[in-house]
């Protein structure tokens, strides 16, 4: 990777958000709006691919509607008096008396587009566009200050397991050049959507920059830029059939499409091909036995979306967890919206409507055809030659039928197949694979093994009264906290400590269990034996144990723990409002901001030194008890005081 510019004063975040989508734009409202960020002069920023704010552009299609109330918007969950809610942004716009007399109380697509848009251009200030991010790596040695940080960050070493993580280093590249540009930050959001889900017979033929290659195979993560890209070869393939066939033929058709998927992508991009291209063949496949509408009546909306159900998720044990998202998959997955799916109706009804003979200007029949094929799937996918034209060419197999396969040449094939939303599946943080279980999909439960919790269960919800317990167990299995932190190997999760003053304090690991886990530690790695002796080592010294200080916030890909909401707009302003908090919660306090009074910045100062002087007679306590020598208490202190001093502050004697 090529190296960056050296960057004389390399700017140092509180928080630093990847991605600029709904969920990091309502964050930055909510740390916008809060007292107590300004009061602690919270720096934060964010970086997003795209040169300018955009929702969901490849499927703004004409007359697409919201699928969600608009009171959910990026403000009125968490705080209904803000600026930023959709009501005010009708004020704003004069439109609000004009929306209320509307008889439909859901806002267009485009409209709500154009909402977050504003919400966006609000915030630029706070925004790096067009910036894509190239690796997310963890640092540990700089100086006793900001200012102080390894200036040639070419030279800083990279956390290795066994050394406290102080820092993240975020490496991205701006558009149109070749400029890498370096920032550090204490904490990061991850908000940057998901890449599309491409069945494995299509793999081999997607191409691998579906932004910049014009294919004959779309997702609809790309439906509008790539219907776009290819449209002058659909119009060379028609004026090369017309010439040879009659455009009113019934079994030579201008063009061909196949539509593969049941769900709302796949029907909205079946009727806007349809009303572009009225002549085409359009062809719907489909496994499900029927296209079924999705399920957004009230208790079913409560069940599975209100703010507070997320918490009755989180305490719910897999097999809890999995049955309710089978339960209420209904809501979002395979399923499409009553209004989409009776104007599909209505297409498949009229088709049957034939005319006796046409005149000039009547509403005949259309030339092409809408035909639906459920209970198939595609048996092999490939690209193919027909009469010097590029054709895709699918083999589909009934799935309750012993008849043969049906070979099937089309001009080109939209897949509305969902997206993959997993931390493991970005590759900019791969360099922090090491550090955080859920990103070390291979190796966690070794892992886990050779730190002593083999034996942790989280398949049932758990009994018991030990919630800080049973709250352990949740973030080493998962790999993630309630308040959406990626839980790191070197976290209170993971040390032998923490496990044994989760128990009762009769309560001792098992010598079967120790004898496990020293086994476990033979058998593993040597970085494996790092982490488990790290952890044994500092048993009795918390405060000493190397540490992984950065938080990750991981937005998006947390259904499997969090609930069908996670990906969603529903949840968007209340999730912010919690990690707003949990980040204030987790920042070291700090003197009062330039321009505060001289009295309160001596206030702050004496309050930090007073936490110094508190968390030195504690390390003293535990160093007496330990029997260790002066200086190893003084090395606590210091680095407890780390934990609760600012980086600024870290300096002062002890």
């Amino acid at each position: 990777m090529q190296q960056p510019q050296q960057q004389q004063e390399p700017e140092i975040y509180d928080l630093f958000g990847i991605g600029f989508g709904p969920a990091n734009v309502a964050l930055a409202i909510s740390l916008s709006e809060s007292e107590e960020a300004q009061k602690r002069g919270l720096k934060f920023g964010f970086m997003e691919r795209r040169p300018s704010f955009a929702w969901h552009p490849v499927l703004l299609l004409p007359g697409a509607q919201l699928q969600v109330s608009p009171l959910k918007d990026l403000a009125t969950m968490r705080d209904p008096t803000s600026t930023f809610t959709f009501v005010n942004y009708l004020h704003k716009m004069g439109r609000l008396s004009a929306s209320i007399n509307r008889e439909a109380n859901i806002p267009s697509r485009r409209e709500w587009s154009a909402y977050l848009t504003w919400c966006a251009e609000r915030l630029s200030h706070l925004v790096n566009y067009g910036e894509e991010v190239v690796c997310i790596e963890p640092v540990a040695n700089y100086g006793s200050s900001p200012s102080c940080v390894d200036h040639a960050l070419s030279k800083a070493q990279p956390a290795s397991t066994g050394n406290s993580v102080r820092l993240l280093r975020i490496t991205s590249r701006r558009h149109g050049s070749d400029e890498l540009v370096v920032r550090l930050a204490r904490n990061i959001t991850v908000g940057v959507g998901g890449s599309p889900s491409i069945p494995h017979q299509f793999s081999h033929i997607y191409p691998k920059q579906p932004w910049e290659q014009a294919s004959r195979i779309v997702h609809s993560g790309t439906f509008l830029p790539s219907l776009n890209a290819i449209e002058p070869e659909l119009a060379a393939a028609v004026e090369q059939r017309l010439g040879r066939s009659s455009p009113a033929s019934k079994t030579n058709w201008p063009l061909r499409f196949a539509v593969i998927g049941a769900g709302q992508s796949s029907a909205e991009m079946l009727l806007h091909l349809r009303r572009t291209f009225p002549s085409a063949h359009i062809q719907m496949i489909f496994r499900a036995s029927a296209i079924v509408p999705s399920d957004d009546s009230s208790f079913v909306n409560s069940a599975a979306f209100d703010p507070e159900r997320t918490d009755a998720f989180w305490k719910a044990g897999e097999q809890e967890r999995e049955a309710w998202r089978t339960e209420f998959k209904r809501t979002n997955y395979s399923v499409v919206r009553n209004d989409v799916l009776n104007e599909l109706s209505e297409v498949m009804y009229d088709q049957k409507i034939e005319l006796p003979a046409l005149y000039p200007g009547s509403d005949g029949p259309a030339e092409g055809r809408v035909e639906i094929t459920p209970n198939t799937f595609v048996e092999t996918a490939d690209t193919v030659k027909v009469d010097g034209l590029e054709q895709v060419r699918l083999v589909i197999k009934s799935m309750k039928t012993a008849e043969p396969a049906t070979m099937l040449d089309f001009d080109a094939v939209f897949m509305g197949t969902g997206f993959i939303r997993r931390a493991d599946s970005l590759n900019f943080l791969s360099p922090l694979r090491d550090h955080l279980p859920i990103l070390d999909v291979e190796n966690a439960s070794k892992r886990r093994a050779a730190l002593g919790f083999s034996d942790d269960d989280d398949t049932r919800t758990m009994a018991g009264e030990d919630e800080a317990a049973k709250e352990m167990v949740r973030e080493r299995v998962r790999g993630i906290t309630r308040d959406y932190r990626l839980v790191p190997y070197l976290s209170d999760s993971f040390t032998p400590k923490a496990r044994s003053s989760s128990r009762s304090p009769s309560t001792s690991v098992s010598p079967s269990r120790q004898r496990s886990a020293a086994s476990s530690r033979r058998n593993s790695s040597t970085s494996d034996e790092t982490l488990a002796n790290n952890g044994g080592e500092f048993e009795d010294s918390a405060a000493a144990r190397p540490r992984f200080e950065p938080n990750i916030y991981s937005f998006g890909g947390n259904e499997a723990t969090h609930g069908l909401s996670d990906s969603l707009l529903s949840i968007c302003a209340w999730r912010a409002g919690e990690v707003t908090d949990s980040l204030l919660k987790r920042l070291p306090l700090r003197p009062a901001v330039e321009g505060e009074g001289e009295g309160e910045k001596d206030s702050a100062l004496a309050d930090a030194e007073a936490k110094t002087a508190g968390i030195l007679a504690i390390s003293g306590g535990e160093a007496r008890r330990a029997s260790t020598s002066v200086e190893t208490a003084k090395a606590k202190a210091q680095a407890a005081a780390a934990k609760v001093l600012p980086a600024s502050m870290a300096h002062l004697s002890i």
